[in-house]
């Protein structure tokens, strides 16, 4: 290979031609400092990560009262003995457990109905399972507050104001109302991770299984479900933790019967009068949790095969649905849609256009006057929706530029052993609740000028949210050959440069839509931001846990917006029809 100053002599006229189209005028980067930059990346990464752990950490083995003693497991002793503790971890299991159970039930039917089955509508049915995913869970569950609150939800008083029917619905506060809830909003985590493995999945290894004697159920749970195991893991554990470290469902569904979780415990701890020193202990001992989980769904996959494409052609079968089956497919489809989608936004919608929700719309009373309070007439919720747009736009654009360079230190950068610890390092944030971040940052910054600054709260979503643009952006960089940008460094053109007019065309739709998911979480975050804001510095998820007590109409109305913001995002990506999520 010729330098990268240099043009073979024997270089035709037309390569010549093109290398020249590709040397740009220079940039101000030297060569050494560009070839810096992916590195860089990874560090500043890495001690994103490292630098909130290690502060919990230390908070968490620093004795309230030191009595001489530099470190302590005081802290951890005290956890032990917080009165309702265990009922707290015990709930948070069974919240963990059950939403994961049924998630990946659900998320594996949906996925399996869409794609390896002739359902009428299933292309339909693909885009309207992936919505729940980008709405916020705090208004999925104020939004089933309303719907079957005791006495005054939507479904028990429009049964008994139309039809004279009295139906008590089981109470939407407690522990099945938190299940309920975050199953449909966790389903589409579990179906976006099997979806693609099941497509690309040889359908003539379930026809050898039935050409044997075994039945539709057998091949499914021997052939289909052991091939997708991987996706399936990895989809359940992200699950587990994420629905067992959320802290905004609990507080609004089981927190006002007295039902108490992990992470509403963490919130108590940071109240007044604060205790850090629990707090960061019971951040730790969930971090632990955490890697270890993971550490034993690596293994498990590392240690076996699941092979689901072959060396031959082949078209994966279309399964013909008929009579029962077909019905039993439709149904989920649209028991799903209507509960995760449909009702919970039209309730939204009607409650918004209430001057006073008494659990009945009444068409001649419908009023546009929420809306106008909090769009004109509220500086809380004006200030909220300005702070989550400069959060959105700022914060997805910062961890697209990092991920994109860390993306190319993972493809190329020194061994393979060092890159995978890099890899692992980097992904560790995505099994790590957010409230866990907010409390990390809030240790860090509480002596600081960035405590209670928007500042803090976009370097703790970067931190938090980054790796989910690292990994979609190093499965997208891995489809492009090396040669492509190797050409254009034989030609003389720099790494940015290469990188600017070789890979950046190439990549865009990817990185577009990598954007636009972060800017969608960051618009929904509630976790981190409720231990981080102060006055000034409110989300929208802030505001409406804000105006919970002050009126429902203005919550909805509020809702409704934060709903048409993620939804704009969300057709953004289908038009994009880019994957965002790589198992």
């Amino acid at each position: 290979m010729a330098p990268p100053d240099a043009v073979s002599p024997t270089m035709s006229d037309s390569n010549q031609q093109g290398c020249a189209t590709v040397q740009p005028k220079r940039l101000l980067f030297s060569r050494s400092s560009e070839a810096l930059l992916p590195w860089l990346a990874v560090a500043l990464g890495i001690a994103l990560i490292a630098a909130p752990l290690a502060a919990m950490l230390l908070q968490s083995l620093t004795p309230a009262d030191r009595d001489g003693a530099i470190a302590s497991l005081a802290n951890f002793a005290a956890i032990f003995r917080t009165r309702g503790i265990y009922d707290a971890v015990l709930n948070t299991l069974v919240i963990g457990v059950a939403v994961t159970v049924f998630s990946t039930v659900l998320g594996f039917a949906l996925a399996w109905i869409v794609s390896r089955t002739d359902l009428p509508g299933r292309a339909l049915f693909e885009t309207l399972n992936l919505v729940p995913f980008f709405l916020s869970p705090y208004v999925g569950a104020i939004s089933w507050i309303y719907l079957a609150a005791p006495y005054g939800g939507l479904i028990h008083n429009s049964l008994e104001y139309y039809f004279g029917v009295d139906v008590q619905l089981p109470t939407i506060y407690g522990l099945g109302g938190v299940i309920w809830v975050l199953t449909l909003f966790y389903a589409p985590y579990v179906y976006l991770f099997v979806i693609g493995p099941l497509r690309r999945m040889d359908g003539a290894l379930e026809d050898a299984a039935r050409v044997h004697g075994s039945s539709f159920l057998y091949a499914t749970w021997h052939i289909t479900l052991r091939l997708t195991a991987p996706a399936l893991m990895s989809g359940a554990l992200i699950v587990f933790v994420t629905s067992a470290g959320l802290f905004d469902v609990p507080l609004a569904l089981s927190l006002p019967s007295g039902i108490p979780t992990v992470p509403t415990e963490i919130y108590k701890f940071v109240q007044y009068p604060t205790d850090f020193g629990r707090a960061s202990s019971f951040g730790v001992m969930i971090v632990v949790v955490t890697v270890v989980l993971t550490l034993v769904q690596r293994r498990y996959v590392d240690r076996r095969r699941f092979d689901t494409v072959t060396g031959k052609g082949y078209r994966p079968r279309t399964i013909r649905l008929k009579g029962w089956p077909l019905a039993a497919a439709l149904g989920l489809e649209l028991m799903y849609v209507g509960t995760a989608i449909v009702l919970p936004l039209l309730t939204l919608v009607l409650v918004s256009l209430s001057p006073i929700w008494t659990g009945v719309f009444e068409p001649t009373r419908a009023t546009f006057h929420n809306y106008q309070f909090v769009l004109f007439e509220s500086v809380l919720a004006r200030d909220a929706i300005l702070n989550s747009l400069i959060l959105a736009v700022g914060g997805a654009t910062i961890s697209v530029l990092l991920a994109l360079f860390q993306s190319y230190y993972l493809r190329s950068g020194g061994t393979r052993r060092p890159r995978s610890i890099v890899d692992a390092t980097l992904s560790l944030p995505l099994g790590i609740p957010p409230i866990i971040f907010g409390v990390a940052f809030l240790i860090i910054a509480v002596r600081t000028p960035l405590l209670g600054t928007l500042s803090l709260i976009l370097i703790a979503y970067i931190a938090r949210f980054f790796p989910y643009a690292t990994r979609s952006i190093s499965a997208m960089l891995l489809s492009l050959h090396r040669e492509l940008e190797e050409s254009a460094r034989c030609c003389g053109a720099s790494f940015l440069q290469s990188l600017w007019f070789v890979a950046l065309p190439l990549l865009k739709p990817g990185l577009v839509a990598a954007w636009i998911m972060l800017a969608i979480i960051f618009v929904r975050e509630l976790g981190a931001t409720v231990l981080l804001y102060t006055r000034g510095t409110e989300t929208l998820s802030v505001a409406l846990l804000l105006m919970a007590d002050r009126s429902t109409g203005y919550v909805a109305a509020l809702a409704v917006i934060q709903v048409v913001l993620l939804a704009g995002g969300f057709a953004l990506l289908r038009m994009l029809r880019v994957t965002t999520i790589e198992t």
